[in-house]
C-alpha cells in the first residue's frame, strides 16, 4: 500500500493513509481592529472520500493541500497542529 511519509525539519515524521482524514487552515489577521487573531477553514477530508485531495498521485494531492494552507492537523490526533512551513519533505513510501 502507498502511504506518504512527511518529515519535518525537526525529523519528526508522520505517515499519511489514503484514509487518514486531515483537517487544514490559513492564519489571519484580525478585520476589526482589534487584535484577535483568527484561523480559517475546516474540514478537508481524506484521499479515499474524492474531492480535494482525491488524485491519483497522493503526494502531489498533499503538496497542493499543504502549499496552499499555513497549519494542519490529523484527524485521528486533533489536538495537535503542525505548521505546513515546517515540512522538509513528502515522499511517497510502499509499506506491507
Amino acid at each position: 500500500m502507498a502511504v506518504v511519509k512527511v518529515k519535518f525539519v525537526n525529523n519528526e515524521e508522520i505517515i499519511i493513509h489514503s484514509d487518514t482524514y486531515l483537517f487544514a487552515w490559513n492564519s489571519l489577521d484580525s478585520n476589526n481592529g482589534t487584535e484577535e487573531f483568527y484561523a480559517e477553514g475546516g474540514s478537508v477530508g481524506s484521499r479515499n472520500d474524492g474531492g480535494l485531495l482525491g488524485t491519483s498521485e497522493p503526494v502531489i494531492a498533499l503538496q497542493g493541500l499543504f502549499g496552499t494552507h499555513d497549519w494542519f492537523s490529523l484527524h485521528d490526533d486533533p489536538t495537535k497542529i503542525y505548521k505546513t512551513s515546517a515540512i522538509l519533505s513528502l515522499e511517497t513510501i510502499t509499506i506491507q
